[in-house]
């Protein structure tokens, strides 16, 4: 009879003989085994108890559209879907959410539910026996813990740092708490609104397609050969009940289009436990020492009962990640880990916000901007929300909605007039662009009036102190900061009359902090409004650095006070939704993978060229042929944006009523002549110097020749010494910008304007901007300066 480990090795079976005396290791694997997996039940047992989390599959749940003729009921019929709801609500702020009389909507019809059920008179709010009416009336949510507040009772709050918790929740609840989430927004608001949200299910600010893109491409998540194209391919969209789906623009995009950067798909990102490694950089982190058979060894000093302490360094990995498949081991594309379980998933339309800080609260999909939220208290941001505080705290006349508690909205109304604040809940991405610059904001650097913020002594959290901060705040540095107590980073900005060397924001999405950013010199020195160093720099200077200005400081300017570098179209009291009208935040149903390409307004839009005056149509890279025209725009008071009296454009507000200003023409600025010319002398003078030129490129002033150079700070154009060639030189010969703060790229082989020659004096250099581009070269005795404009898409020349 043949030994059964020859029987063994005869299938092919790797096996020890009975004598090799690893029979007592087997026994102490088995053991530990038994151990491990013990835990790992026990460890399983309170995930599952403390979390929402669950992978186990749901049956689909599909939602009835509303009838098309929804419109076309009673005033009647809408209140009997009604009726129970009133009942608790009462007469609230806007009963269909509509401002409009003329929409007749019941709260059944939008929200889902049973009107029928009726709390019976006298009982008290609070009771079983008012806890069991609400219960019937409602729908109820998969995950209840999920949506209690800090009573644990049910509230009607957006859940803090909910994330992807929608993708899992019953759409019937999900309609129920907010029938705009994109989930079941087609089957509620698409009865009225569909094409709008169908634009709105293909807009980057849905898609993610911009984040996504950019992140696989530099992390190397994506193939070489579709990587180095960089074509976006990566995109967000989820069905009714939470599944990933690839997008499809049907018909495919033309050649045209596809050459302004449309997409013809967009594919659900892959889960990260399949997708093989993409992380180049792994081969220079240390590891490796030890290379095992079977199982990366990860530097954790495992047992000696079971096996020999590790080679590795502590929290080292074997380089070779797993010699298993992917998924095992650390074989994982930690990027993609990243993109799944990140905050990436916080700026878009699909999940609400996190809701638990300052500048986070917002709900999802149309409610995400056409409902406002109390984020910011300063005017410039928030209009006349300001008021409202920054804590996502509750106006409405609802009785049932605890004033105090955070996540709900301002009130239960739709609205045109949304604020700045509002959008920069998604539109800041990174601290440093987006909305920030606008706002005349980046990141706070961790030392400028650092004492205000850093504890006297040293700060040593434990792990739990250390989980929460990270929680709510993914930068470690917070965790041993005043600011990791909510309670501080809501009032970071009450500590400005007290700082000397900059101002906070009232905003704090994801936790941070931004500062303010000042004019200053090449030494750090800030300048006032006339380029003088502003000398003893107080609180009180700097405070009146960011009020508005006054009808006078406009004219003469502010001597002696520094300036806050907020973008020029906010000072004068435009908000986003004074420039990015329907056809920029809806989208217009094409995909993009780059914000630059799915934008339709253009700044010649509303101020013309230097030849013509303004046409109020779009000519940005997503407009039609002709452009969309801005004429028939109207504020939520019906009264016209935009209007011409006489030669003169004026815009009326989208945020406040009665403001009004008026939109200066191009054309006025470099006509000596012009009204505004001669009331504006010194900005006129300004203006013809930056934008036109004689044909002998030395005489300024005259040409009428139109660039995008708008925002190069005039001391630019100026003669200065002549300057060496190459890139730092050239580099050099102009400060940063001292309005917007852009960095510069230099390009060396310039050309005369309109010859096509290249320049053949003595030096001679080129900077580009993302607007325009401006070539500089230099004689024995003065440099020159000429500017060419870039082509209608170009982010550099």
């Amino acid at each position: 009879m043949t030994p059964w480990w020859g029987e063994a090795q005869r299938r092919g079976v790797m096996m020890c003989k009975p004598d090799c005396g690893c029979l007592d290791r087997v026994l102490v694997g088995a053991v530990a085994t038994i151990l491990l997996a013990t835990a790992v039940a026990t460890l399983q047992g309170c995930w599952l108890s403390a979390s929402y989390e669950t992978e186990q599959p749901f049956a689909a749940i599909d939602i009835a559209p509303l009838p098309q003729d929804i419109m076309m009921q009673t005033q009647e019929e809408a209140e009997r879907k009604s009726v129970g709801c009133v009942g608790c609500h009462g007469q609230t702020d806007a009963p269909s959410m509509h401002l409009s009389k003329v929409v007749r909507l019941g709260c059944a019809d939008c929200h889902g539910g049973s009107p029928e059920i009726v709390v019976p008179q006298g009982v008290e709010r609070g009771t079983p026996a008012y806890d069991e009416a609400t219960r019937k009336a409602h729908v109820q949510p998969r995950f209840p813990e999920a949506w209690k507040g800090p009573d644990s009772r049910y509230s009607s709050a957006n859940p803090q740092q909910s994330y992807t918790l929608l993708n899992k929740e019953d759409p019937r609840f999900i309609r129920f708490v907010n029938p705009g989430d994109l989930r079941v927004a087609r089957q509620v608001c698409g009865a009225c609104h569909a094409n709008e949200v169908a634009q709105v299910e293909m807009s980057p600010m849905t898609t993610t397609s911009v984040f996504w893109s950019a992140a696989a491409y530099n992390n190397g998540i994506v193939a070489p050969a579709i990587g180095a194209q960089k074509t976006p391919f990566l995109g967000e969209s989820y069905s009714v009940n939470g599944v990933p789906r690839q997008i499809r623009m049907e018909p495919p995009p033309t050649p045209e289009e596809l050459a302004k950067g449309v997409l013809s798909f967009l594919l659900p990102l892959p889960r990260w436990e399949i997708l093989p490694p993409g992380d180049i950089f792994r081969v220079f982190e240390r590891g490796g020492v030890s290379i095992p058979s079977s199982f990366p060894d990860i530097g954790s000093a495992p047992s000696s009962a079971i096996e020999a302490p590790s080679k590795e360094d502590p929290g080292r990995p074997d380089t070779r990640q797993s010699s298993r498949g992917p998924g095992t081991g650390l074989r994982i594309s930690v990027p993609v880990l990243n993109l799944h379980k990140t905050r990436l998933n916080d700026p878009h339309l699909s999940f609400l916000g996190t809701n638990d800080n300052p500048g986070d609260f917002r709900s999802s999909g149309c409610t995400a901007c056409h409902v406002v939220y109390a984020n910011d208290r300063d005017p410039f941001h928030s209009g006349p929300y300001a008021l409202f505080g920054n804590r996502g705290q509750s106006q409405s006349k609802d009785p049932t909605i605890p004033k105090q508690e955070m996540g709900h909205p301002l009130k239960h109304e739709f609205t045109k007039a949304i604020p700045t604040s509002q959008c920069m809940v998604c539109h800041m991405h990174q601290p440093n662009v987006f909305v920030n610059p606008y706002l005349g904001y980046t990141m706070w650097d961790y030392e400028t009036d650092g004492e205000f913020m850093w504890p006297e002594k040293q700060k040593y959290p434990t792990s739990e102190e250390m989980w929460q901060s990270l929680n709510r705040n993914p930068e470690e540095a917070a965790t041993r900061g005043k600011w990791s107590d909510p309670e501080f980073l809501a009032r970071v900005s009450e500590l400005n009359p007290h700082l000397k060397h900059t101002q906070f924001a009232d905003y704090h999405g994801h936790g941070w902090n931004f500062r303010a950013v000042f004019k200053r010199d090449r030494r750090g020195n800030l300048l006032d409004d006339l380029g003088k160093i502003v000398s003893e720099v107080t609180s009180a200077k700097l405070q009146k650095a960011m009020a508005p200005r006054t009808e006078e400081e406009w004219k003469n300017g502010r001597p002696g006070v520094p300036v806050h570098l907020k973008d020029i179209h906010l000072e004068k009291g435009m908000h986003c939704v004074d420039c990015h009208f329907a056809q920029d935040t809806h989208g217009n149903g094409k995909l993009y993978g780059q914000y630059a390409d799915a934008i339709q307004i253009s700044c010649i839009d509303c101020h013309g060229t230097i030849e013509q005056r303004a046409s109020l149509r779009t000519s940005g890279p997503a407009s039609p042929p002709g452009g969309t025209s801005l004429r028939n725009g109207l504020t939520p008071w019906n009264g016209r944006r935009f209007e011409w009296r006489g030669e003169k454009l004026y815009q009326r507000s989208m945020m406040e009523k009665g403001k009004e200003w008026e939109v200066v023409q191009v054309a006025d600025t470099v006509d000596p002549n012009s009204d505004w010319a001669r009331a504006h002398p010194r900005q006129a003078e300004q203006s013809r110097l930056a934008k036109t030129m004689q044909k002998d490129v030395i005489t300024w002033g005259r040409c009428r020749r139109i660039t995008r150079s708008w925002h190069i700070p005039t001391s630019a154009w100026l003669a200065s010494p002549a300057i060496s060639p190459g890139p730092r030189a050239a580099r050099d010969a102009i400060s940063r910008s001292e309005r917007t703060g852009r960095r510069w790229r230099p390009i060396m082989k310039a050309k005369k304007p309109g010859t096509g020659r290249p320049i053949t004096r003595r030096s001679s250099g080129m900077i580009s901007s993302s607007w325009g581009s401006m070539a500089l070269s230099g004689g024995a005795a003065r440099t020159t300066f000429w500017s060419r404009p870039c082509g209608p898409r170009a982010r550099w020349c």
